[in-house]
């Protein structure tokens, strides 16, 4: 990743600086985000500050008892493998969204120091990495998804977007399919992200606002959606266990906020938009080309002169032929009785099914099969090897990355031994009970709690699993309907995922950033995103608060 202290940086002239207090904000946030030392060298500060705080607190014998919902104990055995989705352990097959329990912990902080914790830091390292889902995400998408780049389908297909929509559709396009692609897990951050950027310089507007924009739409607005997501199962399962702690009876469908999730999407898309057009865009001014790092693969996204209108045709025709086959495929194997991607059990297919579990495996085989059709149509490709040479150089421009994941995973890990977040989530719940003010107040402040939380604890399912049991009696004793605590959840979760480097793909973002502006760093990118924080919070908090006031209903 390029720094800000790299020489070929240094050469680099200084962004212009805008008026006004809230750019001059921004600009110290950048400059002194800049100064942060390399991801790396971060990651290992908060590893080591992880250590040193975890024994400082068991020696001062800190602990809370607190109830929480998780998923059985599994006949098989488990490894605690430290990945950060969902978070804290990978079963050796996954459990149903309806088996999940309450149960009763007391969370006692754990030394890292102690003779166990040292143990653990050295025995558990390798299937810490192991076990960081992201990264198998990142590479299994790419088999597909670095053939339809490199072989020009990629560029090609942004060229018709850009050619059937306005400057200012496409920026509510990119973003409205970035908030729908949490229906496809973290797909949405490894396609969608470069590709807004590329759409953006491809019409010369600022790449980093388009990347910004779709980053935006896929973090942001990851708890909302226009259609049933895996998501909504899991938490929905999480919210009825614990109403059962007070009322047995009561239960709440997968759809009970299936109204909020449409009208939040649609504003969620709307602020976003509105943000890349009147504030990132014009903070960041035109765009220098001479600043993309020489190694950035989506440079070339202008570079047609190479395929011909002729070929470009062929090629898109071919693409889509072995996208349909390949999505017949996959159909064949889904939506006939009995297909294996079917729920073995209920038969279903949306939910805790073999194809939303395989949605990743899915994107990259269609992307893989349109961009071979793409490749052989044009000449780019011309043999099995040419593909196995772009898997190859694609995941070859991962290797900085992995690297940084790999001392994420280890912080991920440590921190969750340790048991710091989740006595400090309990602690922040404790001390909402004790609030005696009205319903709207608490519900904000409970928002307010999911935020700090989720500052420490990125991961929505393992922090709405710890919450939840916390949240969902006490609101129901104050007379809260559990789909409204539900979706107070979902408004507090997503927006801090733009500004958190712990969140485990913004280092990624971090390097989509580096390669369009080599002066960029952690500073840049927190930025860029603050305004769009901001925005979010406010605005879809003003949302639910409304809602919520006109009685207006949470779903089906």
């Amino acid at each position: 990743m390029t720094r800000a202290s790299d020489g070929a940086a240094d050469a680099a002239p200084p962004r212009e600086k805008k008026g006004g207090a809230f750019q001059r904000a921004l600009d110290f946030i950048e400059r002194v985000g800049n100064k942060v030392p390399h991801p790396a060298i971060l990651f290992l500060a908060l590893i080591l500050i992880v250590i040193v705080l975890s024994q400082i607190l068991y020696w001062a014998d800190v602990s809370a008892t607190y109830e929480v919902v998780k998923p059985p104990a599994q006949s098989t055995e488990e490894l605690d493998l430290g990945g950060s989705l969902p978070g804290e352990v990978l079963p050796a097959e996954p459990s149903q969204a309806d088996d999940y329990e309450v149960v009763q912990e007391t969370a006692e902080v754990r030394g890292l120091l102690t003779t166990d914790g040292v143990r653990h830091l050295f025995t558990s390292f390798v299937p810490n990495f192991m076990g960081f889902t992201a990264m198998g995400i990142i590479l299994v998408v790419m088999i597909g998804v670095g053939v339809a780049e490199m072989s020009g389908l990629i560029a090609s297909l942004i060229r018709k977007l850009v050619a059937i929509s306005s400057a200012g559709a496409l920026t509510y396009i990119i973003v409205f399919i970035g908030v729908l692609s949490s229906i496809a897990s973290d797909a949405g951050y490894l396609v969608l992200i470069p590709l807004g950027a590329a759409a953006f310089k491809s019409i010369g507007r600022h790449p980093l606002a388009g990347m910004a924009a779709a980053f935006a739409g896929v973090a942001g607005g990851f708890g909302v959606n226009l259609l049933i997501t895996p998501l909504d199962a899991v938490l929905t399962e999480i919210t009825n266990e614990s109403i059962h702690l007070v009322d047995p009876s009561l239960s709440i469908s997968i759809t009970a906020n299936f109204w909020f999730g449409i009208v939040s999407a649609v504003l969620v898309t709307v602020l976003i938009a509105v943000v890349t057009r009147r504030v990132t865009e014009p903070r960041l001014g035109a765009y220098d080309a001479t600043l993309a790092s020489p190694q950035n693969p989506a440079e070339g996204i202008d570079d047609a002169a190479e395929v011909t209108p002729e070929q470009d045709s062929r090629g898109l025709r071919q693409a889509g032929v072995l996208t349909l086959i390949a999505v017949a495929v996959i159909g064949l194997l889904t939506f006939l009785p009995g297909a294996p991607l079917r729920d073995p059990e209920t038969g279903g297919i949306i939910g805790t099914s073999p194809f939303m579990d395989s949605l990743v495996v899915l994107i990259a085989i269609i992307f893989l099969a349109a961009g071979v059709g793409y490749g052989r149509g044009t000449g780019t490709l011309k043999s099995a090897t040419d593909v196995i040479g772009m898997v190859t150089k694609s995941w070859g421009n991962l290797a900085g990355l992995l690297f940084l994941f790999l001392l994420i995973a280890q912080f991920i890990a440590y921190f969750n031994y340790s048991n710091i977040a989740q006595v400090a989530a309990v602690k922040l719940g404790d001390l909402l009970e004790r609030v005696d003010i009205g319903p709207v107040w608490l519900l904000i402040i409970g928002m307010v709690i999911t935020f700090v939380v989720g500052i420490i604890m990125p991961q929505a399912i393992a922090k709405w699993a710890l919450l939840a049991p916390i949240f969902i009696p006490l609101f129901l004793r104050l007379g809260i309907d559990p789909d409204a605590v539900l979706a107070s959840y979902r408004v507090a979760d997503s927006p801090i995922n733009v500004v958190n480097p712990i969140m485990a793909y913004f280092p990624l973002i971090v390097v989509f950033a580096s390669r369009w502006d080599k002066r960029s760093g952690i500073g840049t990118v927190i930025a860029l995103m603050m305004p769009y924080f901001i925005v979010l919070t406010i605005g879809w908090t003003a949302l639910f608060i409304l809602w919520y006031l006109l009685g207006l209903p949470w779903g089906l």
